[in-house]
């Protein structure tokens, strides 16, 4: 390798840091990663998410003098820590024979099957987990409705589920984002009546701004299907890998939330590569791969959400 050429520890690196932003910016569940902002790291699998509780308004009590100054009311903010260990310890090992790549081929081969895999597997299995652990917090909190929706009371429902979302909580829809599988977002797209209340907005995940659909100021992100269920199982590796659909999953319809209140952290480890001399386990290049995954919301936030599932089978 030319000595100008950065080592494969540097490559490493490198590839650690592109594949965290490709999962941000191709994950449909990309956009919660930007309230992690306030998240502490302490090290390994470990985090401290701060919580913020302010005092309300009291009376300005006017003052008579230079002698008697005005008083404002003396309100309070307190800020807890609360720590957390992220859930998701994943990882994945690959191996290219020496006799296939030489180390040339290896740093051009290695990043486009990290990527491929990425997008294939670890990103598809981010989403699904994030968006039943999202179902599960609003199921615990009691704001979700089992609902069999037709082409005929879909848009109904969905614009009366924002209106009362606006009423109980007062938020603004320009903070909402709904969430839905396909098959409910193309149904709402082509009904006629709707027309005049979509429009096209910048919509923000990781680095990239993306066109996205939206209804009445609330943006609307089409998911897959088979990641908009309930529950899923994940294995553990010892004899399948990957995850699947929960036996007793439900098939969510929509969740409407406010854009700040979901905290998604996906946190690559940085990639290991051993050379074939180095590899004690073959006579091949090794790549190993771990991801830190979680999301959390709030306890004082978790009926600040609606979610729409379909009946149990």
């Amino acid at each position: 390798m030319p000595a100008n050429q950065p080592n494969l520890i540097e490559y490493a690196q490198i590839w650690t840091t592109a594949l965290d932003q490709q999962a941000i910016q191709i994950a449909t569940s990309g956009w919660m990663e930007a309230n992690a902002g306030r998240v502490q790291y302490t090290g390994g699998k470990k985090v401290r998410v701060p919580t913020m509780q302010t005092t309300g308004l009291g009376d300005y009590t006017r003052g008579t003098g230079a002698a008697n100054r005005g008083k404002y009311a003396k309100g309070s903010v307190n800020l807890s820590y609360t720590d957390y260990e992220l859930e998701m310890d994943r990882s994945a090992e690959f191996a290219f024979d020496r006799h296939d790549v030489d180390e040339s081929g290896f740093i051009i081969q290695a990043p486009a099957v990290m990527g491929e895999f990425q997008r294939s597997q670890v990103v598809p299995e981010i989403d699904s987990f994030r968006y039943s652990r999202i179902a599960s917090y609003i199921i615990d909190a009691g704001t979700y409705q089992e609902q069999t929706l037709t082409k005929n009371d879909i848009l109904d429902e969905f614009l009366a589920q924002i209106r009362a979302m606006q009423n109980n909580t007062g938020v603004d829809t320009a903070n909402l984002v709904a969430t839905m599988p396909f098959s409910i977002y193309s149904v709402i797209e082509r009904n006629a009546e709707v027309q005049k209340l979509i429009s096209v907005q910048q919509f923000e995940r990781g680095a990239l701004q993306f066109e996205v659909k939206s209804i009445n100021g609330v943006p609307m992100i089409p998911v897959v299907e088979d990641r908009m269920k309930t529950a899923y199982v994940f294995y553990d590796g010892a004899d399948d890998l990957g995850y699947k659909v929960g036996d007793d999953a439900q098939t969510i319809n929509w969740i409407i939330m406010p854009r700040n209140l979901p905290i998604a952290i996906s946190k690559t480890d940085n990639l290991k590569v051993f050379t074939p001399d180095v590899n004690q386990d073959g006579d091949d290049w090794l790549i190993q791969y771990r991801k830190y995954h979680d999301l959390w919301i709030m306890k004082n936030q978790m009926n600040q959400s609606i979610l729409s599932v379909q009946p149990a089978s």
